[in-house]
């Protein structure tokens, strides 16, 4: 192994150290898988043709899962249409079906997994009409001390099995990190779920996107803010480089790294529409560009 690559996974495992530990699974930083990642991301972005409008953008879009912290269940019937619910700034959510919730869905390590990737901390419920069959599921997620939130189950489908179901629902109900009736920013805060992105500028809008190694951020302004902004991400020990969908240049933006976070700072005017990527390794705990 060269001396300069020994040198950085001795670095990047004192920082790691160093930051304590937290609820991040993005923490461990493995240099070289790092490296080919970004490199093939690179590729792929320089490759789309200038003449597509929004092609780079489009691409870096389509790479790896979005990033949710809650998995919205909308219920089994589909007759009825439910908004998102109301997430505080700094957190998303991904829809789940039936199918996914009782044949994929599993917890490990606090968190709440599909067999294809999509993972969130919370499952919320929409509709509180369900089948003894989804019921159950849920009473194993939260016996195993998933939170759930959103509507208290009420009606079972069919009836014939109520008796039953309203037995469980009564157990299931009693658990502390069951939590109907609350907000989800409340059962946010109650789970230790901080936020993806943080920053004072209120007119920002943010998509995540994750692939093994590599974070993709789209960061648009929807106001008339013009100026330098400063933006917390969830992310430790990476490096963000910000990306342009437009020239397709790629540039160091500056940074500081947090104890559970790093905060960038970069500018922005209105309509803008860019791209922070961590992916390689921060071997300074801060950069300032001037």
């Amino acid at each position: 192994m060269r001396e300069s690559a020994l040198k950085r996974i001795v670095l990047g495992i004192l920082l790691l150290a160093a930051a304590g530990c937290g609820r991040n699974r993005f923490d461990y930083i493995d240099i070289a898988a790092s490296e080919k990642a970004l490199k093939g991301l690179e590729a792929g972005f320089v490759a789309v043709p200038d003449s597509i409008s929004g092609g780079k953008a489009a691409f870096l879009l389509e790479q790896g899962l979005p990033v949710a912290d809650v998995l919205v269940f909308r219920g089994e019937t589909g007759d009825c249409l439910f908004p998102d619910p109301a997430l505080p700034f700094g957190y998303a959510c991904e829809t789940i079906g039936t199918d996914v919730l009782l044949d994929s869905l599993h917890l490990k390590a606090g968190r709440l997994y599909t067999d294809g990737g999509l993972n969130g901390r919370i499952l919320y419920l929409q509709d509180g009409r369900m089948s003894l069959k989804v019921l159950n599921k849920i009473a194993e997620l939260a016996a195993g001390g998933a939170f759930i939130g959103g509507v208290k189950p009420s009606q079972c489908l069919p009836i014939d099995d109520d008796a039953a179901f309203q037995r469980t629902v009564e157990k299931v109900w009693l658990s502390g990190n069951v939590m109907s009736g609350r907000t989800v920013g409340s059962i946010l805060k109650a789970a230790g779920v901080k936020p993806d992105v943080k920053t004072k500028a209120d007119s920002l809008f943010f998509q995540h996107r994750h692939l093994p190694d590599v974070e993709i951020y789209r960061i648009c302004n929807l106001g008339t803010y013009s100026g330098p902004v400063k933006v917390r991400f969830r992310v430790r020990g990476r490096q963000p480089f910000q990306w342009n969908p437009d020239t397709g240049v790629i540039t160091p933006v500056s940074y500081k790294l947090k104890k559970r976070s790093t905060r960038v700072t970069f500018n922005t005017v209105p309509g803008d529409d860019t791209f922070l990527v961590f992916a390689s390794f921060a071997e300074k705990k801060k950069l300032k560009i001037k």
